[in-house]
């Protein structure tokens, strides 16, 4: 049985690149939005590609980085949750990281990966514990 220490590492591993996978996907959809004139508004850029990326993210880490066999309601309501506090604070975030940094690509990415260290501290001691 693999210890908490080398199974955190492994999840991490897994976690980084299904991060940047699904992240790259919301940005993607965050320039998108941005530049085909929907909203001129980061914020609201932001929320959106976020709530479109929703179902990859959740699909990657639950499948791929947790391999998690544990019940999927329960996963699913624990990760929705996770997930608007991560909007919400990502909203803020951002609205705070636009009065310092002009650009907001720059500032979403700087955004994207605040947020993310934090996900995974959640997703790996709580989300997608083992409860087998």
């Amino acid at each position: 049985m693999a210890s908490f220490g080398s199974k955190f590492i492994a999840n991490l591993d897994r976690y980084v690149l299904a991060s940047v996978l699904a992240n790259s996907f919301a940005y993607a959809l965050y320039a998108l939005i941005t530049r085909s004139a929907l909203t001129k508004q980061p914020v609201i850029a932001f929320l959106s590609a976020s709530l479109l990326s929703f179902p990859l993210s959740f699909y990657l880490n639950r499948i791929w980085v947790f391999r998690s066999t544990n019940i999927i309601q329960i996963e699913l309501l624990r990760f929705s949750f996770g997930y608007a506090l991560a909007l919400i604070c990502g909203a803020l975030l951002l609205r705070e990281l636009l009065v310092i940094i002009a650009n907001p690509y720059l500032a979403q990415f700087i955004s994207m990966i605040i947020l993310g260290s934090s996900a995974f501290l959640l997703h790996s001691l709580w989300t997608f514990k083992n409860r087998h």
